[in-house]
C-alpha cells in the first residue's frame, strides 16, 4: 500500500523543506550526526556488490579480465553512437546555460566565495585530472607511432607533418571539453539543487524535477549506489594507473637509468642492474603504494578541506607548471609554441567532425571477416576507440559522481556562469598545453632518432621510451 501511495504521489513539489525534513523521508539506521549513520539499502547493497566484484577477481582474475574486456567491446560495439552525440548535446546545453543564466549565483546573493580564484582551480583540476594527466602524458607520441593500436599509420593518406599534428589535437579532444563535461554537469546540477533549492548535497536528487518525491525511495536509492559503484572502481583506475607509474619511476631512479640505461648496483658486465636498493616492478610495491596514497589522502581528509586538500592541490599544481615550463624552455621552445598555436587552430576547425567520428567503418574489421570491411586493407583497424576514446569517455563519466559533488562543495557563492567557466573552458586550457608540451618534444624527439638512422628498438633505449609502459632491458 505504501509503494502504490508513493507512486500515486510521485510529482515534484515546491514546498522547501529542511535539511533534517529531506533526510527524514529516507530509510536510515543509526543516530544522525553521528560516524554510523547511513542508508542501510544504499550501504548495504553497494556494500555487496563492490565486495562480490573483488571476490569474482580475486578467484578468477582471467576470466573477469575477458568478461570486463568483452563487456567494453560491446559497449563500443552498440552504444558508440550514443556516447559521442550525447556529450556534444550536453556541450550545446552547458554552452546555453553559460550564456542564458550566467549570474545566477550559487547559494544567495550574501554568500561569497569560500576559496581564491588560484586555490578554487588547483583543487578542481587536481580532484579532476591529475593522475591520469601524468600517466598520459606521451599520449600524442603513441597517436603519432601507432603504438599498439595503429590508427594514422597510412603513409598514403598522413605524411609525417599530418600525423603528428593530428596526434596532438586527438589527445586534446580526450582532455579538452568533451572530457570536462561529466564533471560540470554534475556539479551544475547538484549545485544548483543544493544551494537554491535546499536539497542535500547527494546525486539522488538531481533527478528530483524529472521523478519528484521517488528521489526519497528505492529509485533514489538504486542512483546513489550507482554513484557509489562509478566512484570506487574510477578510484581504482587511477590508484592502479598512479601506483604503476610512481613504481616504475622509482625504479628508474633507484637503478639511476639515465637514456635507457640503468647506472646502479650493476654487475661486471653492466647487463643486470639491480639498483641501490632492489626496488623492482612488481605488484607487491604497486600495493604498497596504493596503501601510502590512500593514507595521505585520508590524512589530507582528516586536516581539512581548507589546509589538507587545498594544500596538496596546490603543491600538485605548482610542481605541474614546474616541469612543464621547464620542457617548454629547455627544449625547443619556438617549436613548441608554434606548435601548440596550430594544434588549436586544427582543433577548433575539425573538432565538429571528430567529436561525432564512431570509427563505423573501421569497426567493420577486415575485409576477410565477411563484414564490410575495407578491400584496400588501408585505413584504421577496428579497436581503436574502444581502446581510446570510449574507455576515456567511461572514464570520465565514473568519476563524474565523486568529481561533481566535490566542484559543488567548493563553489558556493560562485556564480553559475563563473562555475562552467572555471570548471569546463579553463581546465582545457591548461590540459592543452601540458599534453601540447610534452607530445611536441617527445614526437620532435623521435623524429630526430629515425633521421639519425635508429631502428625503434635503439631509439626506445636511447630516449626511455620503453620505461613508460614496461622496464628496459
Amino acid at each position: 500500500m505504501a509503494l502504490r501511495a508513493s507512486l500515486q504521489d510521485w510529482a515534484p513539489r515546491r514546498v522547501k523543506l529542511t535539511m533534517d525534513e529531506h533526510l527524514d523521508k529516507m530509510a536510515s539506521i543509526g543516530k544522525r550526526g553521528s560516524s554510523y549513520y547511513c542508508n542501510p539499502v544504499v550501504a548495504g547493497l553497494a556494500g555487496i556488490l563492490i565486495w562480490g566484484f573483488v571476490i569474482w577477481g580475486a578467484i578468477g582474475k582471467e576470466a573477469v579480465a575477458a568478461e570486463t574486456q568483452a563487456a567494453q567491446a560491446w559497449v563500443t560495439e552498440i552504444w558508440n553512437w550514443l556516447y559521442m552525440s550525447s556529450r556534444n548535446i550536453w556541450l550545446l546545453v552547458l554552452m546555453y546555460v553559460l550564456y542564458k543564466y550566467y549570474d545566477i549565483k550559487l547559494g544567495s546573493e550574501e554568500d561569497k566565495p569560500e576559496f581564491s580564484d588560484l586555490t578554487y582551480f588547483a583543487m578542481l583540476f587536481s580532484c579532476g585530472i591529475a593522475t591520469g594527466l601524468w600517466y598520459y602524458s606521451a599520449e600524442a607520441m603513441w597517436h603519432y607511432e601507432g603504438y599498439g593500436t595503429p590508427r594514422w599509420t597510412d603513409h598514403k593518406i598522413w605524411n609525417d607533418n599530418t600525423r603528428a599534428e593530428h596526434a596532438v589535437m586527438m589527445t586534446w579532444f580526450h582532455w579538452g571539453l568533451h572530457g570536462w563535461i561529466a564533471y560540470v554537469l554534475v556539479g551544475v546540477l547538484i549545485g544548483f539543487m543544493t544551494y537554491r533549492r535546499g536539497f542535500p548535497m547527494s546525486m539522488r536528487f538531481t533527478l528530483y524535477p524529472i521523478i519528484g518525491e521517488l528521489v526519497y525511495g528505492v529509485l533514489g536509492d538504486i542512483v546513489e549506489v550507482l554513484s557509489i559503484l562509478c566512484t570506487v572502481f574510477g578510484i581504482c583506475t587511477d590508484l592502479g594507473l598512479g601506483a604503476v607509474q610512481i613504481n616504475k619511476a622509482f625504479v628508474r631512479l633507484d637503478r639511476g637509468t639515465y637514456q635507457g640505461r640503468d647506472s646502479y648496483g650493476c654487475d661486471e658486465n653492466g647487463a643486470n642492474c639491480t639498483g641501490r636498493v632492489g626496488l623492482e616492478v612488481n605488484q607487491t610495491t604497486e600495493c604498497l603504494l596504493i596503501v601510502v596514497i590512500t593514507a595521505c589522502a585520508i590524512g589530507s581528509v582528516v586536516m581539512g578541506l581548507k589546509k589538507g586538500i587545498a594544500f596538496l592541490s596546490q603543491l600538485a599544481v605548482v610542481l605541474s607548471v614546474f616541469i612543464v615550463l621547464s620542457i617548454l624552455f629547455l627544449d625547443e621552445t619556438w617549436f613548441i609554441l608554434n606548435t601548440l598555436t596550430s594544434a588549436l587552430g586544427y582543433y577548433i576547425w575539425i573538432l565538429p567532425k571528430v567529436s561525432f567520428h564512431t570509427d563505423a567503418w573501421e569497426e567493420l574489421g577486415a575485409a576477410s571477416s565477411g563484414m564490410g570491411g575495407a578491400p584496400d586493407g588501408r585505413g584504421g583497424k577496428e579497436g581503436w576507440m574502444n581502446a581510446w576514446t570510449i574507455f576515456y569517455w567511461g572514464w570520465w563519466i565514473s568519476w563524474g559522481p565523486f568529481v561533481g559533488t566535490f566542484l559543488a562543495r567548493i563553489s558556493r557563492g560562485r556564480k553559475l556562469g563563473n562555475f562552467i567557466i572555471a570548471s569546463l573552458i579553463l581546465p582545457s586550457f591548461w590540459s592543452f598545453i601540458f599534453t601540447g608540451v610534452f607530445g611536441a618534444a617527445q614526437i620532435r624527439i623521435s623524429r630526430q632518432a629515425e633521421s639519425a638512422g635508429l631502428d625503434m628498438s635503439d631509439a626506445a633505449h636511447t630516449y626511455g621510451w620503453c620505461c613508460a609502459m614496461e622496464p628496459c632491458s
